[in-house]
């Protein structure tokens, strides 16, 4: 994967993100994203953010979001925000390809985080459901995106993260990573 590809794709379930409108090209306001979710793909586990809102817009195909605690299905030209601080989650529970948008609104360190996890991947250093296998590059990765897991308290993942984050920082871990970015 070229650092600066438009598109990237999770190496084990297909998911494939492009960079429609990045974080610079917006001067910093947003950054807008296109996913194409297989069928009967899985997003990522419960979670919520604490610095930005994320809209979805379906393009094709059906999109099933939890937010809040219910399940809604988005069909073509639906969208849906998870406001700050909301837990939510998105899967494809579907027989047909999903493409959806996302827009966060501000960009948070979104797309240095895809770039970094789906770096790792390519490069093997995940495991066979792409979650990093260093622990201080998950907790880089998870931090960038400001996601935290839902039902995890909020104290106990700002402390793991903060340890984990400042020994990365201290032992040069994270300044590798950036070869998955363009903030060499």
């Amino acid at each position: 994967m070229s650092m600066n590809a438009r598109t990237v794709k999770h190496r084990y379930t297909g998911e494939q993100i492009t960079f429609v409108e990045t974080a610079a090209e917006t001067g910093g306001k947003h950054l807008l994203i296109e996913v194409e979710l297989p069928p009967n793909g899985d997003g990522p586990p419960l979670h919520y953010h604490r610095k930005f809102t994320e809209e979805f817009e379906v393009l094709r195909g059906r999109l099933t979001v939890s937010l809040g605690g219910e399940e809604r299905v988005l069909e073509p030209g639906q969208t849906l925000t998870a406001p700050i601080g909301t837990a939510h989650t998105f899967r494809n529970a579907h027989g047909e390809e999903v493409a959806f948008r996302v827009k966060l609104t501000p960009p948070s360190g979104f797309e240095q985080s895809v770039r970094i996890h789906y770096g790792l991947m390519d490069d093997g250093l995940t495991d066979g459901k792409g979650t990093p296998k260093n622990p201080l590059h998950t907790a880089l990765v998870l931090s960038l995106q400001d996601t935290l897991v839902a039902g995890i308290p909020l104290w106990l993942q700002r402390a793991l993260f903060g340890g984990l984050n400042g020994i990365g920082r201290l032992t040069g871990v994270h300044r590798k990573l950036l070869k998955y970015t363009d903030e060499r």
